[in-house]
């Protein structure tokens, strides 16, 4: 299957989507330079689709907060059944919302799988578009992210959920 790929900078830095011809299949979170980027793609071609084009301008509008969602497809491919599982009860998590681990892995039906539930959002091939910087520890915290905890933390804060107001961290299961 052909991919193509796009590096595009924003104010946060150089970003990258790559794009099957059924969906995003990967995005790079931003990086100091534009090579930087390119490296971490791999050497997918880069003529740009339409698609991986569209992916670009939705992640600027959201990073302007000028977007909550997200209309470009993803492609799941190349990931554990319990991985898509997981990213796909992850993508239901709304703008502005957080929730723990071990809650996205029960609401996908995993009980008590908070640790592979953490498992399989550090395996996210398109993070922002499917949201697993939403997900914190039960206590709290921010728990862990591909991208870094400061990312994190500045993704949360554009969505006006970050920091906890004190009574919701004791509530965070």
């Amino acid at each position: 299957m052909a991919k193509s790929s796009l590096v595009f900078a924003t104010d946060w830095g150089w970003w990258g989507v790559v794009a099957s011809s059924r969906g995003i299949v990967q995005v790079v979170l931003p990086q100091r330079s534009c090579w930087q980027v390119q490296k971490r793609l791999g050497g997918v071609e880069s003529s740009a689709s339409l698609l991986a084009q569209k992916a670009a301008q939705q992640i600027q509008e959201y990073l302007r907060g000028r977007r909550q969602r997200f209309s470009v497809p993803v492609e799941l491919e190349l990931i554990s059944d319990f991985a898509r599982l997981i990213l796909n009860a992850c993508a239901q998590v709304p703008y502005g919302e957080t929730l723990s681990y071990g809650e996205l892995g029960r609401r996908a039906g995993r009980d008590a799988a908070a640790r592979a539930t953490g498992q399989a959002l550090a395996a996210n091939p398109v993070p922002v578009l499917v949201p697993c910087h939403r997900v914190i520890c039960a206590d709290g915290s921010l728990g862990g992210f591909s991208g870094g905890l400061e990312m994190k933390r500045r993704l949360l804060e554009l969505e006006g959920s970050w920091p906890l107001p004190l009574a919701d961290c004791a509530g965070v299961s």
